[in-house]
This record gives structure tokens, sequence and C-alpha cells, in this order.
């Protein structure tokens, strides 16, 4: 049989067992998968449905108590009243309390407290005041925010669209914090149930105890310590005519003051001595504006205690003034320090003292850093006094977080050289004052600034490097260690010349000049070819400055010797070879018949 062909006979048998009949409950792989996914889909929506409908049937059937703390008897001190408070839920029971204080009926008022903590027998006695005392603590430290004031008996919270957890329902609810003795005290309304009573919502026994302790740690004023309380609590925290002209006669006193104390101690600066002149002028502006607005603060907090939006702006208003001013005044005060030193202890950088180079170098780099810190500082005590990122959402930080590290790529070369500025400054590769060849420039360091570095050239012109550069180039430091600089002065000669006669003139040229060091210089033949030969000439100069004055000074006098010795038969030329015949019948002249041209 052909191997290659294929029969007839057995390729039917697949067809005949295709068509038998399938079994009802025949389902091939896909139908599984699929009925699966929507078993368990189905079986996962009813776990969740019976969880929550669990949850709200427990919560029907549990009743108050489980959303109130359970007490054996409320108030049971104070005497009943015809129209008592409506305490049913928190916002009720603020807004029953407030209007209690507001009509004077304190006694009523006192009903909005659990007194559990006070003995029975003085709650009717304690209860009126302590109420009195309470409405003044909330109003004097803005502690009350209808906005987030729940409504519900439960006080119940309603989750946002975002959040995942399902609504639920508390028995506290926080209105704020107040500090006694440096302690952040909570000031809170809870829910409350005896056996035969409904739930009310109270202020805790927690807050009641430590009422006395909060008022008498809260700041009165000493010129409104004569005002009855009960005139003060209806007055603290809302907008009148004495506190925005007490407010004005605080304002009108602090400008006076600033007067006065500028051109006081503008006054006092021009009978400081000459060297401190200069450095003290600046101080006297930034110290008057910070004793202005530091008096100012004084009288609204310790003095009439201002409340209200006259405090919500004037208060924080001077809070910042003061400051910014101080920040300036320490800044002043910074600058007219480094100043003064450079005046009294830094000798001028012409007389090239390695010490003062690094003095300087070291009071440049406080200065810019103590501008640094200080501005960082400042700023963020000005973020965290103002609350700007307390009410920021997670998604709002992150967001900011997103644009920092933007900001932080963005501004990388600024931030780069900053911090190779402080490299600078404490590995010190080169100070104020040292000369350098960068870039096949020779110059003095005049000055290092946050980012880059000003180096003045030789001819007077100044060269902005950024501070990276210096890290990341090789550059020639002339001042690094000692004063002394050498330099090679290089003179091409005839290679007949006698060196030791150029010796000797050398060193009767260095001997008597005062810009060498007094080292001997030395004279080499160094390189030589065909035509004529280079003498390195070496010298030492005493500064860089110097030592380039010197070598000018070398080269003119050795070129005018050589000029005079044998007639210039020393000084470089050039040679032609004149040859009289074929070179292959005669062969190479010798060198003693070259025609020689200078």
């Amino acid at each position: 049989m052909n191997p290659g062909r294929v029969p007839a006979g057995p390729v039917a048998a697949p067809a005949r067992l295709s068509s038998q009949p399938r079994p009802p409950f025949y389902c091939t792989g896909s139908s599984v998968g699929k009925v699966r996914r929507i078993l368990l889909i189905a079986l996962v929506s009813v776990l969740a449905a019976l969880s929550v409908w669990s949850a709200a049937l427990a919560q029907e059937e549990e009743g108050p108590g489980l959303f109130a703390f359970e007490v054996s008897a409320i108030n049971e001190g104070l005497p009943a009243l015809e129209s008592p408070l409506r305490l049913d839920t928190p916002r009720a029971a603020l807004e029953s309390f407030l209007a209690a204080i507001d009509q004077r009926e304190y006694a009523r008022a006192a009903q909005a407290l659990n007194l559990s903590a006070i003995d029975p027998e003085e709650q009717a006695s304690r209860g009126p005041d302590l109420a009195l005392k309470l409405a003044f603590l909330l109003r004097r430290h803005n502690l009350i925010d209808w906005a987030d004031m729940p409504d519900q008996p439960d006080a119940r919270v309603l989750p946002d669209v975002q959040q995942s957890f399902g609504p639920y329902s508390r028995r506290s609810v926080d209105l704020g914090e107040v500090d006694v003795d440096g302690r952040a005290t909570p000031i809170s309304l809870q829910r409350f149930h005896t056996d035969d009573s409904e739930a009310v919502w109270l202020f805790s026994p927690f807050v009641v105890e430590r009422i006395d302790a909060m008022f008498a740690d809260s700041p009165l004023g000493i010129f409104v310590r004569w005002m009855p309380l009960e005139e003060r609590v209806h007055t603290v925290g809302q907008p009148s005519a004495w506190e925005w002209l007490t407010a004005a006669i605080l304002l009108a006193f602090s400008l006076l003051l600033w007067f006065g104390l500028y051109y006081l101690t503008r006054a006092l600066t021009l009978r400081v001595p000459l060297r401190w002149t200069l450095a003290v002028r600046k101080i006297p502006l930034p110290l008057a504006t910070v004793v202005a607005a530091l008096a100012f603060r004084f009288g609204t907090v310790h003095l009439v205690v201002l409340t209200g939006p006259v405090v919500s702006n004037l208060d924080i208003a001077s809070e910042m003034v003061a400051l910014i001013a101080g920040a300036w005044l320490l800044l002043s005060t910074v600058s007219a320090v480094t100043l003064a030193l450079s005046v009294r202890y830094i000798v001028p950088l012409s007389l090239e003292n390695p010490e003062n180079r690094r003095t300087k170098t070291t009071v440049y780099v406080v200065r810019r850093v103590a501008v640094v810190v200080v501005a960082l500082l400042s700023v963020g005590y000005v973020l965290l006094k103002t609350g700007v990122f307390e009410n920021f959402g997670l998604s709002v930080l992150a967001s900011v977080g997103a644009l920092g590290i933007l900001v932080a790529i963005a501004a990388r070369p600024l931030l780069g050289n900053m911090v190779a500025g402080l490299q600078i400054a404490l590995a010190e590769p080169l100070r104020i004052g040292d000369v350098i060849v960068y870039d096949d420039h020779w110059a003095t360091v005049e000055d290092i600034s946050f980012a880059h570095t000003v180096l003045r050239t030789w001819r007077n012109t100044r060269l902005i490097v950024p501070h990276e550069h210096f890290l990341s180039r090789p550059f020639e430091n002339c001042s690094k260690e000692g004063e002394a600089v050498g330099r090679i002065v290089k003179i091409p000669v005839d290679y007949r010349i006698d060196v030791e006669q150029v010796r000797r003139k050398v060193e009767e040229i260095v001997a008597g000049d005062t810009r060498s060091t007094g080292e001997p210089p030395s004279v080499e033949m160094v390189e030589v070819d065909g035509e004529a030969a280079v003498l390195w000439i070496w010298i030492s100069g005493t500064t860089a400055f110097t030592s380039w004055y010197l070598h000018n000074h070398v080269r003119e006098q050795v070129v005018a010797f050589l000029k005079e010795l044998d007639g210039g038969a020393y000084l470089p030329r050039r040679r032609h070879i004149l040859l009289s015949g074929s070179e292959d019948e005669a062969g190479p002249e010798p060198l003693g018949r070259t025609n020689v041209t200078r």
C-alpha cells in the first residue's frame, strides 16, 4: 500500500462518533467557565445583601442602648423645669444651651451639662456658673462649627461617594480642644440614657470637671477683668464698637512706638565707632518693626483680649508682621556682624594672607547659610501658624507632593549649585582671593555666592562660573598650598650657546629682585632639534601676581642678553644646506660648509 495515500475505510469512523446524540447534561469547557462565574457573582451578591440586612436588623433590634452611655441618673440635683431644653440631637442641645445663655437663664442652661461628677447637693448652686463659663470658653476659642454639627439623634455619619464604609452612628461628638497647662483638653457632647428616660445629648462629665481649670487658663485681659462674666459672655466673639475702637487705639500706639524707636536707634547708630557704622545702619528699621508688632500683639492678647472678627484678622496680621520683621532683623544682624568681622579682623586681600582668605570665605558662607536657614524656618512657621495644610485632603497633599517633585526636577540646576557651594565652603578647593587658572583664564576668586563663583580676570572683567563646574572640571589653584608660585620661562636659542653663561645671567637678574623668593633659579636645555634649542628657566615668585611679573621681566632681560652676546650669534636661526653637485657623485656636504642665514 502506498504510504502517502489515505485509506478510504477507517476515515469515516470519527464522523460516525461525532454524529452520536449528546447526553442532556453535556457541556463544553467554555460553558462550564461561564456558569461558574455566574454562580460566584450571585453568591457574592447574596452574601453582601445578607450582611447589610443583618446589620440594619441588629441596629433596629438593639435599640438606643447601643449608641448611648447608660447611667443610673442624670442631673438628679437640678430642679425640674417647666420648659426643659431640647437635648435629643447634638445640634439641638448646643442651640438650646446657647439660647438659654443669651436669655440669661443660666440655671436652665445647666441642664445641658452632665453634672454626675459633682455632688448632687452642689449641682444646683454650681451648675449655672459652670454653664456660664463653658459658654464663654466656646465663644472665646471659636469652637462651634455649625456646618459639622449633626442633627440626627444618633449623630449618624453618612459616607461620601468615594468612601467605602457604610453609615454609622455615634454617641460622642467633639467640638474642639482647649489647652490647660500645655495639655489639650477635648470638649465634646455625649449621648446618655437611663432605664426610664430617653437618650439626651449633654456635655461630658470630663469636660464639666475641667471647666474651672480651662477658664482660669484662658487670658481675660487686664483692662476687662473688671467686667462681669455675664457681660463678657455676650460680647466675646461678636463684633462690637468698643473692640474696633480699642484695636484702633492699639494700632495708633504701635505706630507711634515704631516712629519713636526707629529714629532713636537711628540716632544711636551715629554714635557707634566708624567701623561699625556701615554694619548697624540696617538694624533700626527691622528692630522698630518687630517691637511695634509685638507691642500690638501683647495688647490684643494680654491687655484687652480682642475676639471675633477683630482678633481673627488683626491678631494674625500682627503675628505675621512680627515674624517677617524678626527674620529681617536676624538677617540684618548676621549681615552686620559678618561685615564688622570683615572690617575688623580680615585684612585686605591684597596682602595675600592665606588665613585671611579662609576667614573671609567662612564669613561669606555663614552669611549665606544663615539667610537660607532663616528664610526656610520663617516660611515653615508661617505655613504652620496659618494652617494651610490642615484642611487639605490626601489627594491634594498627593498632588502637592507630585508638584514638589516636578519643581525639584525643574530646579535641579539651582539646587545642585547650592549644594555644590556648601561643598566648596567645607572642602575649600578654592577660597576668596585665590588665584586660579580656569578654562585658560588666569583669574582671582572675588566672591562665592549661592549658586556661582565670581572670578576677576587679569583684564579686570568678571567671569561667572556655576559651582558645579568646579566640582566636575579640573582647574589650577595657584594659591592652594602657600603663596610662592613657580613659573617657567621658555626661550628658543641656537644650540651652540653656552648654557652656563645664561645661568649666571639669570642668577644675576633674580638676585636683586624683591619679587623672588630667594630660591636659586634653574636653567636647563630641555628641547633640541636640527635648527634650535629651547631653554627652560624656572623661577619662584613670592605670590601668584609677583611671579607673573617676575617671569616677564626675566624673559625680557635674557632676550636682551642674547642680543648682545657675540652680536646675537646665539639667537635662533634658520639653516640652509647648499649642495655643490650631484649627491650621487660628490656625496653629502659636511656640516661645516652649510650656509647659515639669520
